[in-house]
C-alpha cells in the first residue's frame, strides 16, 4: 500500500500533467492549420489566407495557392497568375 506522501506525489502529478494538457491544446491549435486543398497540417506561418474566404488557408509555397483561386475564384485568378 501507498504511503500519503507517495498518494500526494502522485496527485500533483497528476494535475499538472492534466493542466499542461488542457493548455498544450489550445496552444498547439493556435499555431497549426490545415491546407483546404492538399489536406496537409503545417504552421500557420508557412500558411497564407484566403483574401475572399472567411476561414481557408493554403500552402504559401506550391500549386496550392494556384489550386484555391482557380478551383473557387475563377474571375480573379486570371488576373493573380
Amino acid at each position: 500500500m501507498l504511503s500519503d506522501n507517495e498518494l500526494e506525489s502522485m496527485r500533483e502529478e497528476f494535475e499538472t500533467l492534466d493542466r499542461w494538457r488542457k493548455f498544450s491544446r489550445h496552444l498547439v491549435a493556435d499555431l497549426l492549420e490545415g491546407c483546404a486543398v492538399c489536406d496537409c497540417v503545417r504552421e500557420k506561418c508557412r500558411l497564407t489566407r484566403c483574401r475572399w474566404c472567411e476561414d481557408i488557408y493554403y500552402c504559401a509555397d506550391g500549386l496550392c495557392f494556384h489550386q484555391h483561386q482557380a478551383n473557387h475564384h475563377p474571375a480573379v485568378a486570371n488576373w493573380i497568375w
